[in-house]
């Protein structure tokens, strides 16, 4: 008898949880999903796409202290991943040279492809849904290793925690 009803419950899951939801939350960076989860769940998929681009770009200005050009001004896009993921700044990512081109490149292209592309226009897709979930994952993954490598400084950053990061701006100038 034990053994139909847990293969009763069991077939119950797979129907309930097969297609209800757009995507898995646990999926994903705890901070991006709670940003889009609502878009997720009304299947927006245009703002899915441009929020987590959005979020990410801040995210990543915000854990690294608001890197500025030589003029002073709040660096953006392209130009931020590149600073932000550099051999030479405290929030690089990677343990070799070739992974931290990888993983510069992986966040330049991130900005410069999907960043652009999804804050500036709105797409019409028939594949908006797939498209949106890969930006998702995209950016997701971008923080998810930041959290990895840089989860002291992370959290510092969240608490107000002196982490002498602002100490050495040198690293992001």
């Amino acid at each position: 008898m034990c053994g139909i009803i847990e293969a009763a419950i069991y077939q119950l899951r797979l129907q309930t949880t097969d297609g209800d939801e757009p995507v898995d939350h646990r999926s994903y960076d705890p901070e991006l999903w709670e940003h889009v989860k609502n878009l997720v769940h009304d299947e927006d998929w245009g703002k899915v796409a441009s929020q987590t681009a959005i979020f990410v770009e801040d995210r990543v200005r915000e854990w690294a202290g608001d890197p500025k050009s030589g003029k002073g001004e709040s660096l953006v896009g392209r130009e931020l991943m590149g600073r932000v993921f550099s051999d030479d700044s405290d929030w690089r990512v990677g343990s070799r040279t070739a992974e931290r081109e990888a993983w510069r490149a992986l966040a330049t292209g991130f900005a410069g492809a999907l960043s652009n592309v999804d804050r500036h226009r709105i797409q019409r897709r028939d594949d908006a849904r797939r498209y949106a979930v890969g930006v998702l994952g995209l950016g997701s993954l971008l923080l998810t290793q930041l959290r990895h490598e840089h989860g002291e400084l992370i959290e510092d950053i969240q608490t107000g925690a002196d982490s002498g990061v602002e100490d050495e701006p040198s690293s992001l100038e």
